[in-house]
């Protein structure tokens, strides 16, 4: 596996440090894609897959018609970033139980409450989704920022806010819970992605029961791939 660094992980680094260092404070607007790619000498692309890294942490949040700014508890997100061992399988299962008890909610909800701009973010990430092929990194985080347009579309702040404060977390362990299922005997990245297409398709039907019964099936699914490791 190459050590080399790709050029959106330099630049999620760059911007990350200077949010550690106060360069950036909280509540902060972070420069327009263009002169973000303007000064790091990079592509756009380059720069949205940064921006997507740091929001999987927590550390940014976009407005619709504004920008993107540095999330107000960014220091908290970054204090709890390292805290969470990723060999600890009892806390992923923990993590999916809250999961679990939210975002059946958030699916159900926002069966009913999405628009069109929901509809367009929720399938642009599918499409990036199934377009990393390979690349787990990726996969995992647009897995998150799936989650997390999930909670935008309730149009709840409340639940947005709760997705967000374990946002963080989830950047470490769905890399673990996604791995743990892909290489489980019924699990496939195909399938994974099969999965988020399905709890897509349950919320454009508006049929309530079905966004939260599909949701909770596939969170299930990955909890029983947990399972499978913790009895061993």
């Amino acid at each position: 596996m190459s050590l080399i660094k790709k050029s959106y992980q330099i630049v999620a680094e760059d911007l990350q440090r200077m949010i550690e260092e106060g360069m950036l404070q909280p509540g902060e607007r972070l420069k327009t894609i263009d002169k973000l790619a303007e000064h790091y000498g990079v592509g756009k692309s380059t720069i949205r897959e940064a921006l997507s890294q740091l929001k999987a942490k927590g550390l940014i949040t976009s407005r619709q018609g504004e920008g993107t700014f540095v999330q107000r508890n960014a220091a908290a997100a970054l204090k709890d970033l390292p805290t969470l061992p990723v060999s600890n399988l009892q806390e992923l299962t923990h993590l999916l139980q809250v999961r679990k008890v939210i975002e059946g909610g958030c699916a159900e909800i926002a069966a009913l409450a999405h628009d069109g701009q929901d509809e367009a973010t929720l399938r642009d990430i599918l499409n990036n989704m199934a377009a990393s092929g390979d690349n787990e990194e990726m996969a995992r985080i647009y897995d998150i920022q799936f989650h997390m347009a999930i909670a935008q579309a309730t149009k709840n702040p409340f639940l947005k806010n709760m997705m967000e404060s374990i946002s963080g977390v989830m950047n470490y362990t769905i890399r673990d819970s996604r791995n743990l299922w892909v290489y489980s005997k019924d699990g496939s990245p195909k399938r994974l992605y099969q999965e988020h297409l399905e709890i897509f398709e349950a919320i454009l039907s508006r049929d309530t029961k079905k966004a939260r019964r599909t949701m909770e099936k596939h969170l299930a699914r990955v909890e029983k791939a947990l399972e499978e490791h913790l009895i061993k």
